[in-house]
């Protein structure tokens, strides 16, 4: 028993010296890990001004063929192979974040309303578009862009529910909320009228949003994938019959006319656009989850039971289907509330009722 007793000590000892070395060693990796980062930055620097790409696969086989020859115990090569692949490429995410600082994304072309909310947000800051909404998502992941602009919902048609679901299937985190008035305007070719107009193309939002006033002329409705884009492609069909429903500012861009302005149905007309980064901030009185839970009575009120008990008000809740699970859902909640230690502990009460839960948002309005 005694002899038992001594060899578990032991084993403490030596457990406690192990862990003792592992804790002096991370301490210099610590430091030799952002001596490594800074260089990258002269790195990058000098890439720019000479226009040279960031990956170079010859250098970076170059390293760690060289380094590999330093490890003395075989059995260690591939984990320190692998270890080296890994730094390469946090320095590469870390040297495209820095030399796309100041560039921001949006979905269309030039004209598009994410493209003038964009320029009210960054009136200074590069910008590049992509074709789709996930995209943008991509890019904030890849940093090719420092922020993306995308729509989240409207006044009038509610919620763009497709980018909620880029939120919920990639790690990316609202930033900043951003509301532009959006009139809606007919636009067509010179010397085109209303009475010539049989075709109408937009984004299936704006059509919505103008129902109304299209519904009298029995025109064809057709969706595209931006108000923009839509806008260009009258512009260069050169046809008096076909029109686009954009803003007056895309009009101007693409040499086109009003041919009636303001014909969204509410007046009110509004798209709440959302800025995403690679961070979720840690300050703010907004806070946006979004969740999934058991197939069970009364979960659902459980978790708002929980937001009611901290004393927040929920400002917003919504359900979307999950695409992989035929009738199975999940949930988006809004909180108002300053994020702090109690507000922290409502989240972590929240998150214990469900099955998955993320924190997708801290803002400040």
């Amino acid at each position: 028993m005694i002899k038992a007793m001594r060899e578990g000590v032991s084993y403490v000892n030596q457990l406690e010296k192990a862990r003792q070395v592992i804790n002096e060693v991370d301490e210099q990796m610590a430091d030799l890990f952002q001596e490594r980062m800074n260089a990258a930055v002269d790195v990058v620097t000098y890439k720019k001004e000479n226009q040279l790409p960031i990956f170079d696969e010859k250098r970076e086989n170059e390293v760690i063929e060289k380094n590999i020859q330093k490890i003395k115990d075989p059995k260690l090569i591939p984990y320190y192979k692998e270890y080296l692949t890994e730094l390469m490429n946090i320095s590469k995410k870390y040297q495209y974040a820095l030399l796309n600082q100041g560039t921001y994304g949006y979905q269309g072309s030039e004209g598009a309303f994410a493209q003038l909310a964009l320029s009210h947000l960054f009136p200074e800051g590069k910008q590049k578009n992509y074709n789709t909404w996930e995209e943008v998502v991509k890019g904030v992941l890849n940093h090719e862009i420092e922020k993306g602009i995308l729509p989240f919902e409207n006044s009038y048609t509610g919620e763009v529910g497709e980018v909620l679901d880029l939120l919920l299937k990639y790690d990316v985190y609202i930033q900043d909320f951003y509301d532009l008035k959006v009139d809606q305007n007919l636009l067509g070719i010179k010397g085109s009228t209303l009475q010539d107009i049989k075709t109408v193309y937009s984004h299936h939002q704006a059509l919505s949003q103008c129902a109304d006033y299209l519904k009298p002329f029995h025109f064809e409705c057709i969706p595209y994938p931006n108000t923009a884009l839509a806008a260009q492609y009258v512009s260069e069909q050169k046809d008096k019959t076909i029109a686009a429903i954009a803003a007056k500012e895309t009009a101007q861009l693409y040499g086109l006319e009003i041919l009636a302005s303001e014909i969204n149905t509410s007046k009110d007309n509004t798209t709440r656009f959302i800025v995403i980064g690679n961070e979720l901030k840690q300050s703010g009185n907004h806070v946006s989850m979004l969740f999934t839970l058991e197939h069970v009575a009364g979960r659902l009120a459980q978790v708002i039971q929980v937001i009611a008990k901290y004393g927040y008000n929920m400002e917003n809740i919504r359900s979307r289907s999950l695409k992989k699970s035929s009738w199975e859902y999940y949930f988006y909640i809004a909180v108002e509330g300053e994020y702090d230690e109690n507000m922290q502990a409502m989240l972590e009460e929240c998150e214990a009722c469900c099955k998955n839960f993320k924190v997708i948002g801290i803002t400040r309005r």
